[in-house]
């Protein structure tokens, strides 16, 4: 399946990037590398610049990874996944609904992302985030953001990852209290569009990707999996691949630690220098919360 970057229509929401905040850029980066990334430090040719994060971009949504402070929670600690983004093709509109809503969006802001083109070059591509106050969300720092069609994130190929996986997809959000938290995430998201997921939690259904709102002990315990850390934040997301066989083998050949839930879905420890867990699929209906 060859996914291609296109931006949202008028009132369409996507999940844009998940964020990363680690201690070592270097170190997570040669271990990312490792697990089959081609990742925006890679680039044969880079700025004169010390970055203060790195992208991995996919056909459809990328991962950052920061190392900036202000990206941490009290009850996280480096290296974690801290931070959440959604797409929207109207930012100034985005503010006024989310202050009308009763959330404190900060003034917008311009960000700087890279990418690597096919040549092996790093491209710049900017774009305006609107942030939330940490106050707001208690487990995850989430922002609105809004990439120019016209910039250069969304010319040419996207880089090729040598573990096949293609798109980001769904965000796994931990919580003291699912019912409380879906009606929150809901309203800034602006998405009416929730479903209970059994004894689960709840799903918030975007145009792209999903929100998925849960008791981190209660995923864990459904998938069996001792490696998914019981906390309050992200726990996980999920990514969807081009061959989930050709996924598992490289990942198998490299002596990693991936786990096969069952044929059409596995579970990824990140590297301990970036954090996290990671669900891989071929489709989004293989995802436990997508029955």
């Amino acid at each position: 399946m060859n996914f291609q970057r296109h931006p949202p229509s008028t009132e369409e929401i996507f999940v844009d990037h998940i964020t990363h905040v680690v201690e070592d850029l270097n170190a997570a980066n040669a271990d990312l590398v490792k697990y089959g990334f081609s990742t925006s430090k890679t680039a044969d040719k880079l700025p004169k610049r010390e970055p203060l994060s790195i992208e991995i971009i996919l056909g459809q949504g990328f991962i950052k990874i920061t190392k900036s402070p202000e990206y941490l929670f009290s009850h996280n600690n480096r290296p974690s996944i801290s931070g959440l983004a959604l797409e929207t093709n109207n930012l100034e509109g985005t503010q006024g609904r989310l202050t009308l809503s009763g959330f404190h969006p900060l003034p917008l802001a311009q960000e700087i992302f890279w990418k690597t083109n096919s040549y092996g070059d790093s491209i710049k591509a900017d774009a305006s985030v609107c942030k939330l106050r940490k106050s707001d969300m208690a487990e995850a720092y989430v922002e609105f953001i809004f990439h120019d069609p016209e910039n250069s994130l969304w010319q040419g190929s996207n880089p090729s990852h040598d573990n096949s996986i293609q798109a980001l997809r769904d965000i796994v959000v931990g919580v003291d209290d699912p019912d409380e938290a879906a009606g929150r995430y809901s309203w800034f998201a602006n998405k009416g569009s929730l479903k209970k997921i059994g004894d689960l939690g709840w799903r918030i259904t975007l145009d792209r990707g999903n929100l998925i709102i849960c008791q981190s002990s209660t995923l864990g315990t459904l998938m069996n999996a001792q490696m998914l850390q019981e906390t309050t934040g992200i726990i996980a997301y999920s990514v969807l691949s081009e061959s989930l066989e050709d996924t598992f083998n490289f990942f198998k050949n490299k002596q990693l630690n991936v786990k096969k839930i069952h044929e059409s879905l596995l579970l990824l420890p990140l590297p301990e220098s970036v954090g996290g867990c990671v669900f891989i699929g071929e489709k989004g209906s293989e995802f436990p919360w997508n029955d």
